[in-house]
């Protein structure tokens, strides 16, 4: 009998588990989390409603499958060790655990001042704060606001912070306001609808700062095998995309520009030192003497995130040490792999599904035979973790538990 375990069960370990279930290989998810959806569920801001529902239909299903056995609410570090996971006599271990570790800002002593904020909080705190018992951390978003980052994830940042600085203006003047409404129509349209001019706000709004040119933003994928002339409609097509987000949600873009420090004002933080950049052959340069300081009043990093460190497992610096991102062998390590964002680092859901299965397919082969003695072990094992969190194997049935909490 083959047994493989899954650390995480969202975007990538639900794919691996699929994968593994066609060649009639069991596997067991366990996920830090009362249901195994990931940064689909907190990762996406309210908005995606359509996207969350077709990505929890898709776990859902793969997790109720009979050969799938999932344990929720257990943490590898916490809950239990990575030293008794890897003792147990699996047939192979699949990392699919997600990162989700906001990539320290540069300038660490940013971090001490209460208007800056890191990207995954911020975005937990929107889809939540309207909830009736949210007691969850605060965010305060003050006109002039300035997101560091670049790609799909930044966007949304920036789509957060001008839709609740036009809320903050007009939610008691709209009746039966609606966020997400505002969201589907972008601010313009929306406001017009109710005959308010975004200009007649007096909103500063929200500055992307971007440290390469907008043709380098990851808003759509450059494979490497694409001709000169593809590869330059591409880089077109990303520029577009920003064009047609910015119109629609009135925040501004400076490219080529890197963070190098903070300024600050009677000891408050009220601006980023930053220097315009170059790609020069294909290396980020900084332009000597092109400091200067660009002022706000809220701060928002959305450079990346990160897996968690879990004691035990090979890191290299601030990542995951993988010797082959195709296959994710961890260096060091036999018969254990990782997937997906613990892995990528690009964060969004394509990228995450096509590392899953592209581990899967690559590491096949190699997943061993374990006797039945060991199999059984592993499935008592399985059972008692269960139990502890009064989860009796039926998938559905605890969704629906959960979800009357």
């Amino acid at each position: 009998m083959k047994v493989v375990l899954i650390i995480g069960g969202a975007v990538s370990g639900s794919t691996a588990a699929q994968k593994l279930s066609e060649q009639g290989i069991k596997s067991v998810i366990i996920d830090q989390n009362s249901m195994p959806y990931g940064k689909i569920e907190d990762g996406l801001p309210r908005w995606h409603e359509k996207q969350r529902i077709s990505e929890y239909f898709k776990i859902d299903e793969i997790l109720s499958n009979e050969l799938v056995s999932f344990v929720p609410n257990m943490k590898v570090g916490s809950d239990i060790s990575l030293e008794e996971l890897m003792n147990m006599g699996w047939s192979c271990i699949y990392f699919a655990n997600g990162a989700w570790k906001d990539r320290s800002f540069p300038v660490d002593e940013i971090e001490s001042f209460k208007n800056f904020y890191y990207q995954n909080p911020l975005v937990y705190w929107f889809n939540h704060y309207h909830e009736n018992g949210y007691q969850g951390a605060s965010v305060s978003i003050e006109d002039n606001v300035i997101v560091i980052g670049g790609g799909l994830a930044s966007i949304d940042v920036c789509k957060i912070s001008q839709l609740e600085l036009v809320r903050q203006k007009v939610e008691s003047r709209i009746k039966n306001f609606d966020i997400i409404e505002m969201e589907h129509k972008g601010i313009p349209d929306y406001l017009a609808e109710h005959g308010i001019s975004y200009e007649d706000l007096g909103i500063k709004g929200t500055t992307l700062i971007y440290r390469r040119d907008i043709e380098s933003m990851p808003l759509t994928t450059i494979p490497d095998d694409l001709s000169e002339d593809m590869i330059e409609k591409r880089k077109m097509a990303r520029r577009k995309i920003l064009e047609n987000t910015t119109s629609k949600f009135l925040f501004k873009v400076l490219e080529n520009t890197q963070p190098c420090g903070i300024h600050l004002e009677n000891n408050l933080l009220v601006g980023l030192k930053v220097l315009t950049s170059k790609n020069i052959n294909g290396e980020l340069k900084t332009i000597e003497d092109s400091e200067k300081v660009i002022k706000g009043k809220t701060f928002i990093s959305s450079i990346g995130s990160l897996p968690e460190p879990i004691q035990g497992l090979p890191m290299n610096g601030s990542v995951y040490d993988i010797v082959d991102q195709n296959s994710g062998k961890f260096n060091h390590l036999d018969s254990v792999h990782g997937m997906g964002n613990a892995i990528t680092g690009k964060g969004n859901i394509k990228a995450s599904r096509v590392s899953a299965k592209t581990v899967s397919e690559l590491t096949m082969e190699d997943i061993i035979e374990i006797d039945s003695d060991s199999s059984e072990k592993i499935f008592e094992k399985v059972k008692e973790w269960q139990s502890k969190n009064n989860y009796d194997g039926d998938y559905f049935s605890w969704k629906a538990k959960v979800s009357q909490k």
